[in-house]
């Protein structure tokens, strides 16, 4: 499948999070790429009825997304402790107030890693013609 200037045009207004056009452009073309390879390995089609949950089954069957430990965010609580000062009251937050923040800022970090991971591996195993994920100069985009 091709993906067109006018598909990258379309994707630009997402990619709010970009400092410069170039960037803009490479972040939708991205976008773009990693969507199309989801929707081949889901074997599935654009704007499938079911096209989200497909590729978040897709997703959950591929990507093993540890559990934060006790331990694990207490480490990190350890680390961190600057990010947990109460500014009001000039005093660090305790471990046990701060913990499920710490669980849950730790788990979407691990499925973030592990959804990356899993794309660069459908990406590696891809025929993608005219795009490479670390050079923003290469946009004439097709998939095979």
């Amino acid at each position: 499948m091709e993906i067109s200037d006018d598909d990258v045009f379309q994707e630009m207004q997402y990619q709010t999070d970009a400092s410069n056009v170039e960037e803009v452009i490479f972040k939708a073309a991205q976008a773009l790429v990693v969507q199309q390879l989801l929707l081949q390995e889901a074997s599935i089609k654009k704007n499938d009825a079911n096209e989200e949950e497909k590729i978040n089954q897709l997703i959950s069957d591929n990507v093993v997304i540890p559990t934060a430990s006790i331990e694990s965010c207490q480490r990190y609580y350890d680390n961190n402790k600057v990010k947990f000062l109460d500014k009001e009251r000039n005093e660090t937050l305790s471990f046990t107030m701060v913990e499920e923040h710490i669980k849950e800022y730790l788990q979407n970090q691990s499925t973030t890693s592990g959804i990356k991971e899993y794309i660069n591996v459908l990406a590696a195993d891809a025929d993608i013609k005219g795009f490479d994920f670390k050079d923003p100069s290469a946009m004439n985009i097709k998939i095979q």
